[in-house]
Parts: structure tokens; sequence; C-alpha cells
């Protein structure tokens, strides 16, 4: 008896304690659909799953680290918005290491 609980106890705070937590974070290039040419200053912002905003630099990339997160069963997906006047704004899900393109308005 004594030996199921203190294994039941283990096992619970192992769960607890390592599968807690995870990294959001988004990278790639931001591209204009038409001209396939980089976009500078598009607004990069986490939606859900993900916080913070970034503004995405001269050659059009972007990095953005949301920071960790709660994640018993792995990593839960993240929505980025992508924003700039002149261009269509676009929601994408888990836009790790992608190309975005922008439509014009």
């Amino acid at each position: 008896m004594k030996r199921t609980l203190k294994l039941a106890t283990i096992s619970l705070f192992s769960i607890a304690f390592f599968s807690c937590e995870c990294r959001q974070e988004a990278s790639g290039i931001i591209l204009d659909k038409n001209t396939n040419e980089p976009i500078d200053s598009v607004i990069v912002r986490g939606e859900e799953g993900m916080d913070g905003e970034v503004y995405s630099a001269e050659g059009g990339s972007y990095a953005i680290d949301g920071g960790m997160t709660g994640a018993v069963k792995g990593c839960p997906d993240s929505k980025v918005s992508f924003s700039k006047e002149g261009y269509e704004t676009m929601y994408v899900t888990n836009p790790n290491e992608k190309t975005i393109y922008l439509v014009p308005n």
C-alpha cells in the first residue's frame, strides 16, 4: 500500500513538473503577394496562444517570442496576425519559419 501511494505521488509530481510549459515563437519573412518584394514595418501580433507585438525588418523578416505557455499535451496552436496599411490583414496559425504573402488592398 505504501509503495503504491509513493509511486502515485512520484508519478503525479513528474507529470505536473515536466509537462506544463512550452515556448511559443514564430519567425519568417513577409512578402507582397503581387511583387514578391519584402515588406517592412508590418505589425506582427500574437493573437491566440502567443503574446507580444513586433514590426518586420527592412528585408521583411520578423521574429516574435510569445514566451512560455502551459502544455500538458504538447504546445497549443498559436495564431498571429500580420497587418499594414495598404494590405489586407492576415491571420496565420503556427506561422514559424513560413513565408507570409500579404495581399494589397
